[in-house]
Parts: structure tokens; sequence; C-alpha cells
């Protein structure tokens, strides 16, 4: 067998390997990243503006986003998303997408000072609405 045809054979036993669940998930990472690079370019940022941008002082850590293999926790993406005017975390479902729908998210945060009892918490006229409301339009 010649070395090209055993090359061959061990990158087909590779991706034979892989589960779809796995594969999804690189994809998604991929996506990510190449989102990150686009929303980058669009800027004319570098990957040291970025760096600077998110508070980070080692540029080896936008390398690893940019990889297409970093697992990102939602705050990151939330954070990337605000440094780049881009939103990295779609949270409407397909179907809402093409219909054009938009929906609201709500939180109700409680200002609760030590003394107060659980009942008072409840009820406290020191809670914080936040609302943010999304559209596709």
């Amino acid at each position: 067998m010649k070395a090209t045809d055993k090359k061959r054979h061990s990158i087909s036993d590779i991706l034979s390997s892989i589960s779809s669940q796995e594969a999804k998930r690189v994809e998604n990472r991929m996506l990510i990243a190449a989102k990150i690079d686009d929303a980058m370019k669009a800027k004319g940022w570098k990957n040291k503006d970025l760096m600077h941008a998110m508070g980070k002082s080692n540029p080896s850590e936008v390398t690893r986003w940019l990889s297409g293999t970093h697992n990102f926790t939602i705050d990151t993406l939330t954070d990337l998303g605000i440094a780049l005017d881009v939103d990295l975390l779609n949270l409407q479902d397909d179907e809402q997408v093409a219909k054009g729908e938009s929906f609201q998210a709500t939180s109700i945060i409680y200002v609760v000072t030590p003394s107060q009892s659980y009942y008072d918490q409840l009820i406290s006229s020191k809670s914080v609405h936040y609302s943010a409301h999304y559209s596709s339009n």
C-alpha cells in the first residue's frame, strides 16, 4: 500500500469514528469562529484589537477563539458579541427567524438585604426589572 493510500485510509477511519453529535459541535465551533473573524474584518480589527476590546492581555486567547476548536461559555460569547457588535447567540428558533417574528425576555432582579425575610424578598419594592426585546426586523 502506498503512503498516500495509508493516509487516506487513516483519515477515513478517523472521520467514520466521529459521532454526528461531535461533528455538529465541531461545525458550530467553526461557524462561531468564522462569525467572529468576519466581524473583526468588518471593523478592520486585528487579533490585538479584539484582545484589548475584551480586556485580555494574552494574544493566544484570541488565537484560540479563532481556531474553531474553542468551547465557548455563554458569557464569553455575549462579551464578544458586545465588543464586535454582532449577535453570536441567536436565541430565536429557525421557524421564528423565517417568519420574521420577535420575542421578549424579561428578568426580575431582587435587591435583598440580609435583614429581609423570604416573604419580604418576594414582595420587595427594591426590585429591578430588566427587559430585552429582540427582533429579526
